[in-house]
C-alpha cells in the first residue's frame, strides 16, 4: 500500500506514513526530509525504521530526494517540519536584516560564495526563526534559484527595496557591493524609527503617569477626607465639590464608565483601520502642532535615501515609486506617488508633482528639477537624504525638548489644582476655629 503524503495550503509534503509491509514490526524513526518532484520542492515528516528505508520510500514515491536526516521523535506526524511562514516572519526582526546584509557583504568582499555565506550565518543564528529562514534560502539558492526571488518569498521580513536591489545587483554583477549599501540604509533608517518613537515614548509615558496618579488621588486619598468635606455640608468650596462629585462617580458608577471607555477605545482602534480612519489619522501626523514636522521629516528622509539608492542602482522609476509609496506609508503621499507615475508613464518631469504637494519643501522640489535636468538625480537625491536626516535630527530635539516642559506643566496644573481643592475646606476650617 504506498504512502499517505499529507500536504499543507504552499503544496509541500507535511507528513508521510510508510507503507505496511516486511519491516512494518520494526521500531520507527522518525526523518525530516527534502525531496523534489519535478521543479516543486517538498519538505515534511516521514515515520522509517531506518535512514536507507526512508530514501527507498521517498523513491517509491518518485520523490528525488535531497536530503534525509533524524528529527524530533515526540514530533506528532502531519506537523509540518519548518514552522508557518507567518510565525517564521514575526520571529525575524528588522535587526536580523541589517545583520544579514552586513554579513554576507563582508563575507563576498572576502571571496566566499553566496551559498556557503547563507549557511555560515544560518549556522551562527541563535534564534530557531532566523537560522530556518535563512536556511530555506540557502536551500533555494543551491538549487538554482535567484537570491533575489528567494528573498521575495518573505515580504514579511526583507523590504521590497532589498529585493530590488538584489535584483539590479545580480543583473550587475555588484551582490557585495549592494549589499554594503543596502545594510547602511536599512541601519539608518532603524535609527531613525527609533528616534521617532522616542520622540514620541515620553509624553505617552508622562501622559500615563498623570491619568495614574489621578486615579490614585480620586479612589484612594480622596475618600480619606470625606468625613471633613461632610462635616461642612453646602459650605464646600466649588472646586472641592467638582472633585467629590467626580471622586463619587468614578468609584460607584464604574458599571457605566468602564464600558463606555472599552467602547471607545474599540471604536477607534476599528475606525483607524477603515480607510476614512487611516487618513485622519495619516493627516494628524503630517498636520498637528509640535510632532507634524518631525513626521513630515522624516518621510522626506524615508523618500530621497530610498530614491537616490534605487536610482544609483539602476532600478526602474516605476519601480521606484511604488516602493517610495510603501517606504513613506501615509495616504497623504498617495496622491503625489499616483502623479509621479502617470509623469513617469507620459514621459513627462517629476518635479512638477513635488511642487504641488505642500509637504514637500520648495527648496527640495527645486533641487530635484535641477537634478531632474542635469542627469545627475541620484547625486542630488542622496544630498537632499543627508540634509533631510540632519534636519530629522534637529526636529526630534525640537520636538522633545517642546514636550517635555509642556508635560510637566501639564501634570503640575492638574495634580497641584486637585490638591488645593482638596485643602480648601481645610484652610476655611482652620479660618473658622481662629
Amino acid at each position: 500500500m504506498p504512502a499517505a503524503a499529507e500536504r499543507d495550503s504552499g503544496g509541500a509534503a507535511l507528513a508521510t506514513k510508510p507503507s505496511r509491509g516486511a519491516d512494518s514490526g520494526a521500531a520507527l524513526n522518525r526523518f525530516g526530509y527534502r525531496a523534489k518532484r519535478g521543479a516543486e520542492v517538498i519538505r515534511g515528516v516521514l515515520e522509517a525504521p531506518s535512514h536507507a528505508h526512508a530514501v527507498r520510500e521517498l523513491r517509491r514515491q518518485g520523490l528525488v530526494v535531497l536530503s534525509v536526516d533524524l528529527t524530533d521523535s515526540d514530533a506528532p506526524l502531519g506537523v509540518a517540519l519548518g514552522a508557518s511562514v507567518n510565525r517564521l516572519s514575526a520571529g525575524f526582526k528588522k535587526d536580523d536584516v541589517v545583520a544579514l546584509c552586513q554579513q554576507l557583504a563582508v563575507m563576498l568582499k572576502t571571496g566566499v560564495p553566496l551559498a556557503e555565506a547563507l549557511k555560515t550565518f544560518a549556522d551562527q543564528a541563535r534564534r530557531r526563526e532566523v537560522k530556518e529562514i535563512v536556511t530555506r534560502i540557502h536551500d533555494e539558492v543551491c538549487e538554482g534559484e535567484d537570491f533575489s526571488k528567494c528573498l521575495s518569498k518573505w515580504p514579511k521580513v526583507f523590504p521590497p527595496i532589498l529585493v530590488s536591489l538584489m535584483r539590479a545587483a545580480e543583473a550587475s554583477g555588484m551582490l557585495d557591493e549592494m549589499l554594503s549599501r543596502v545594510s547602511k540604509d536599512l541601519a539608518r533608517e532603524r535609527k531613525t524609527v527609533r528616534q521617532v518613537k522616542g520622540a514620541m515614548t515620553y509624553p505617552a509615558i508622562m501622559a500615563s503617569v498623570a491619568v495614574g496618579a489621578v486615579l490614585v488621588i480620586m479612589l484612594f486619598v480622596l475618600p480619606k477626607f470625606m468625613p471633613i468635606f461632610s462635616a461642612q455640608g453646602d459650605r464646600l468650596p466649588a472646586p472641592t465639590k467638582l472633585l467629590v462629585g467626580i471622586s463619587d462617580f468614578l468609584q460607584n458608577q464604574w458599571k457605566i464608565y468602564i464600558p463606555v471607555l472599552i467602547g471607545v477605545v474599540v471604536s477607534l482602534v476599528v475606525g483607524t483601520r477603515t480607510p476614512k480612519g487611516r487618513e485622519i489619522v495619516d493627516l494628524l501626523k503630517i498636520r498637528a502642532p509640535l510632532i507634524g514636522g518631525m513626521f513630515r521629516q522624516m518621510y522626506l528622509t524615508r523618500m530621497a535615501s530610498t530614491m537616490a539608492t534605487l536610482l544609483a542602482a539602476g532600478v526602474s522609476l516605476l519601480e521606484v515609486v511604488e516602493i517610495c509609496r510603501a517606504v513613506t506609508a501615509n495616504t497623504r503621499y498617495a496622491g503625489m506617488w499616483d502623479q509621479l507615475r502617470d509623469r513617469i508613464e507620459r514621459g513627462q518631469d517629476m518635479a512638477t508633482a513635488l511642487r504641488e504637494a505642500w509637504f514637500i519643501p520648495g527648496n527640495v522640489s527645486a533641487m530635484f528639477n535641477a537634478g531632474e535636468r542635469s542627469g545627475r538625480l541620484p547625486e542630488v537625491l542622496g544630498n537632499i537624504a543627508i540634509y533631510a536626516e540632519e534636519d530629522l535630527e534637529i526636529a526630534i530635539k525640537s520636538t522633545t525638548s517642546m514636550i517635555e516642559p509642556i508635560m510637566i506643566v501639564g501634570m503640575g496644573v492638574l495634580v497641584g489644582g486637585i490638591a488645593s481643592a482638596m485643602l480648601l475646606p481645610i484652610f476655611q476650617m482652620s479660618k473658622m476655629n481662629g
